[in-house]
């Protein structure tokens, strides 16, 4: 059996997603896929607008063979912590392949830029602090820095937002050692656009036309058939939907409490205690808080970690001790075979199922990310009117 490991958000799934897993088995020679996926969270600091045991059930019938889940703390994390523990798991269940997208499919240029950056991450970082002593935005000083490093065209495939992620996953498997086998996938479109394209389009633009309250007939040919069918049928929610449940956190929460949140820092804390009685929805509150160093997908991502409790401590524990474990959401019945083939070879738990005998295998830190999943999924169902603890009840076998 020859496995390929996808990293993924399908947020919506829609075909690009399709043709990125039927292109990937093809160029790595896999035949069996397995998906680590985002949650409840996404890694811009978005709720997911479907739930993760929907979206992985969506991914089975469109081509991957098994759907695992991104720890919450690190799927709405930075892309350096999103990838390494994605990257992570997956190499710890010993998957053959790895492919991704990216503006370029150049791997071998890639994987020299992401040793660059490995072998220079200490030079890099010294300069970043000098330029940010400049009043300069991180992202502006971030370029100035690496123009210090690097060439033009270098440095201009390191800015592409569709080439972040994958050289943050080849740093990882550098850094890992790892056996897996790296491939990358040209993409067709700009992950972050906000613009419904001819042919595949981004889930960045069909959430965006979904939360302008489009005609479902606009998007019906980005979307496969069973994603449009849950989308004409159900709730689907956004980030102004979990405003109130945020609103209540920070205000009872002190400026010391906010201060010991993951990402928190210079003062912050302050200005969230200050906007949140300002402000009267998530965009509002999120744009009065906006500076040259806080960028808007820094502070989607505080507000997240403020929602879920996510620490400074507790994160830190997560990234230093072993925390990995492959929580199981949806499972290909006719490849009952990789499950087993998983189970013999992985150096972590697989968990199909969430009980007292499943938790008694988990060590205190892998217990601790599992409940920051597990409290991410009952604040999901809250929203869309569900009972809660879903892990404990979810239905893995799908066709």
């Amino acid at each position: 059996m020859k496995v390929l490991g996808i990293i993924a958000e399908y947020n919506p799934m829609h075909t690009g997603h399709i043709y990125h897993i039927s292109k990937a088995k093809e160029i790595t020679g896999c035949d069996t896929v397995i998906v680590i996926m985002s949650g409840s969270f996404t890694q811009q600091g978005n709720i997911a607008i479907i739930n993760k045991f929907e979206r992985a059930k969506q991914a089975i019938q469109n081509g991957a063979d098994l759907v695992i889940e991104i720890p919450s703390a690190f799927a709405s994390s930075d892309a350096g912590n999103f990838a390494y523990k994605s990257v992570s798991i997956l190499n710890d269940l010993n998957v053959d392949a790895i492919c991704f997208g990216a503006e370029t499919d150049n791997i071998e240029r890639l994987k020299l830029i992401s040793e660059t950056l490995i072998y220079k991450d200490k030079e890099i970082w010294i300069e970043i602090k000098n330029e940010l002593k400049k009043g300069i935005s991180f992202a502006k000083a971030r370029n100035n820095s690496l123009n210090k490093f690097l060439n033009e065209d270098d440095i201009n495939i390191i800015l592409s937002p569709n080439n972040i992620l994958a050289l943050e996953y080849l740093k990882t498997l550098k850094v890992l050692n790892s056996n897996i086998i790296p491939f990358a996938i040209h993409r067709e479109s700009n992950f972050n656009s906000h613009i419904l394209e001819n042919c595949y389009t981004s889930s960045t633009s069909i959430r965006k036309a979904l939360e302008n309250k489009c005609n479902l007939n606009d998007i019906q040919k980005y979307i496969p058939e069973n994603v449009s069918k849950y989308l004409k049928n159900n709730k689907i929610i956004f980030n102004n939907d979990f405003f109130e449940i945020l609103k209540y956190k920070i205000i009872s929460m002190n400026e010391n409490d906010l201060k010991e949140i993951n990402g928190v820092s210079e003062g912050i804390e302050n200005k969230l205690k200050k906007e949140i009685c300002n402000s009267y929805s998530y965009d509002e509150f999120l744009f009065k808080i906006k500076s040259k160093r806080y960028e808007l997908s820094r502070i989607k991502r505080i507000l997240v970690n403020i929602l879920l409790n996510i620490s400074k401590d507790d994160f830190n524990l997560l990234k230093e001790n072993n925390s990995n474990y492959a929580h199981i959401l949806a499972f290909n019945h006719d490849k009952k075979d990789l499950l087993s083939h998983i189970s013999n070879t992985s150096n972590i738990p697989v968990i199909s199922s969430l009980n007292n005998k499943t938790l008694s295998y988990l060590n205190k830190y892998q217990k601790l990310s599992l409940d920051i999943d597990i409290y991410a999924s009952n604040i999901y169902s809250m929203l869309i009117n569900q009972k809660i603890n879903k892990d404990y009840t979810n239905f893995i076998w799908f066709v």
